[in-house]
Parts: structure tokens; sequence; C-alpha cells
């Protein structure tokens, strides 16, 4: 039989006629086949070494080809082969959509180029600000058109408008200040006329009369002393009486600074505080009316469970939420699937190589892991 020359003949060699094959010591692949000491012991364990070696050699060969090489051959560093990506702008920490947004818009926030989220948080800044500034001229109207409220229909029946009938109260007011005195007259006969004779007849010019030579209605004596009297019986009660309601508008006033703000606080914890807050009162104001104590958290719950747009918000984070635990689930058991298998672990103790077959795929498995 000739002596093999390459790997291949000396593989099909001992498969072919097992019992020619040289007998060799048990091999141990983990330290390499190319040592001196084992080279001298014999020609068949050095044969066999070196077939090992080859077979190792052949199984590096393939990922040392795929790595980069530098100008002179050589191969490049991981860290040589890697090019540095673009690295992210500064961004704020913290950086919240804005509240008055819808949930399912917040939603997108975070896909927003930096420009718009920028360009979205000055124009609300803006928006903010110009509220701050016009509050008092808010708050200005809202006493005026409270103060007028009592008075609409007067307005109405003379199809006139707020802004119309402050107009002439003022002109007139400046005409009884600064009028001469024929502009004067004419003015309080027109009222007269208008507002006294038309109302209570022709007597009214005589009551006008009387008052201007200041003569008083005579009051009946006795009617005037019974009512002095029960004055002063009824002062001590009244005062008491006044007392007990400014003490109860004081506490009243407390619990409801102290109420609202406790809300004020919670809403701005709470990420869809202000998508609910009309439907949180509306629920505890039902609870209240059925002598029910309810929470302020309970009451959040409840008011997003009932507002469509924040339950359909809660439902997608829920369903990626439930999506992702079971990709994650499912990685877990593949990876405990993959790690079950016939080869024995790495670092199980290795089965002796008794021929050159058991070599062969004690080597396969080793470069196969």
């Amino acid at each position: 039989m000739s002596e093999p020359t390459t790997l291949r003949d000396t593989i099909e060699a001992a498969i072919e006629d097992p019992k020619e094959a040289p007998a060799t010591e048990p091999v141990d692949f983990s330290e390499p086949a190319s040592e001196p000491a084992a080279a001298a012991e014999a020609p068949a364990a050095s044969n066999a070494a070196a077939d090992t070696q080859d077979l190792n050699a052949l199984s590096e060969e393939a990922p040392a080809a795929e790595a980069p090489r530098d100008e002179k051959g050589k191969f490049k560093s991981k860290e040589e082969g890697m090019t540095p990506g673009p690295k992210s702008g500064p961004r704020q920490q913290g950086e919240r959509a804005p509240a008055s947004w819808r949930p399912e818009t917040r939603e997108h926030w975070a896909q927003l180029p930096e420009g718009v989220r920028a360009e979205v948080s000055r124009r609300e800044a803006e928006v903010a600000r110009t509220l701050q500034e016009t509050a008092e001229a808010r708050k200005t109207v809202e006493a005026v058109m409270k103060t007028i409220e009592p008075y609409q229909h007067f307005i109405k029946a003379e199809n006139s408008n707020p802004l119309q009938a402050i107009d002439n109260l003022m002109a007139t007011a400046a005409r009884l200040r600064t009028g001469t005195a024929p502009e004067l007259a004419t003015l309080v006969a027109g009222m007269v006329s208008q507002f006294g004779v038309g109302r209570f007849g022709n007597g009214f010019v005589e009551l006008l009369d009387q008052a201007l030579a200041g003569q008083q209605p005579k009051a009946d004596p006795q009617q005037l002393a019974f009512d002095q009297a029960l004055n002063q019986r009824l002062a001590p009660m009244q005062s008491m009486l006044q007392r007990f309601e400014q003490a109860q508008q004081a506490q009243q006033m407390q619990a409801q600074e102290s109420a609202v703000s406790e809300v004020s606080s919670f809403l701005s914890r709470a990420e869809f505080g202000e998508d609910v807050r009309e439907d949180m009162a509306d629920i505890i104001e039902v609870a209240q009316r059925r002598k029910q104590n309810m929470s302020l958290q309970d009451a959040y719950q409840k008011a997003c469970l009932m507002n469509d747009n924040v339950r359909a918000v809660l439902l997608q984070r829920a369903q990626t939420k439930g999506a992702q635990s079971t990709t994650q689930a499912a990685q877990r058991a593949r990876s405990a699937a993959v790690q079950v298998s016939g080869a024995p672990p790495m670092g199980g103790p290795k089965q002796e190589a008794t021929n050159v077959r058991n070599a062969i795929e004690a080597a396969i498995a080793m470069s196969s892991r």
C-alpha cells in the first residue's frame, strides 16, 4: 500500500482498510497537534496529529479569509474595520408632547423630526405666553359680562347689545355731569316722561315735586317703634348668624383651595389628566350624590376607560406589550431548544478518540461549535 500523500488519501485509506491504519495514541484536541513532544513519540501519532492540524486549518480558513486586510496583507483589527455611525444630536431630557394634543396624536411625538418638535414647542410656548399676558384682560371681560348678566333682558328688549348698552349709559352719565342747564333740563324731562309718567301716570309729577321740595313721605310712628324694637331683639341673633356664616364660608374656601391644589397636582402628574379631567369631575360628582367615597386615582382610571381616544391608546400599548412578551418567550424557548443537542456541552469531558474516524468526527464537532 502506497504512502498517502494528501489528507484525502489518508481519510480514504483509513475508511477502506481500517485494519491497516496505524495505531494511534489518544489525541487531545484541546492542544495544538503540531507540538514537538507529540511528534517525537511515534511516526503514526505524528501522521494523525498532522491530519488533525490540517482539519483545524481547514475549519479556521473560511472565517479568516472573510476578515478584511490592510495594504500589507495583514488582517485588520475589529476596531479598524468598524466605521463610526452618525451621532444623534443632543436631546432635551424629559421632552414631552404638548398636553393640549389628543392622546392618539401624542403617541407619534417621538417619530417627529427634531426641527418639527422644536417648532411645535416654540409655538406652544408662544401661545402659553399670550394666554398669560391676556389673562387680566380676559378676567376683566368676564367680570363685565357677569355684571351685566342680570340686565340682559333689558338690553334685548331695546334690540341692543352689551357694548352698545354700556356706551349709551356712559354717554348719559357724561351728559349729566358736563351738560349745560338747558341740555340737562331736556334730558331729565325726557327721563321723567319716559320712565316716570309713562309707568306711573300724571301722579308721578306730584311725587317728583314733593321730593324736589324736600317733603318726605310721612311714616306711621307705631310702625317705626315696632320695627326699632324688633331690630334690637334680633340684633344678637343676626350677629351670631353672621359670624357663623363667615366661619362657614372661610372653612369652605379653605377646603376648596385644598381640593383644587390636590387635583391640580394629580392632573399634572397623570399622563392623560388634561384629556379626562371633565369625565373625572362627572364621576366624582355622581359618587358624591350616591354617598360614595372615590379617590382621584379611581376616578382617573374609570375616566380613561370611558374616553374613547384614551382607551384606544391604552389598548394599543397593551397589545404591543403582549406581543413583545410573546416574542421574548419564544426567543427564550428557542434558545433553550438550541442548547439541548446531541453534542456534549462545551465544558464537559471530551470523548477520547480511538481511531482516525473518531478523531475526524471529534475535530468536525469541535469546529462546528
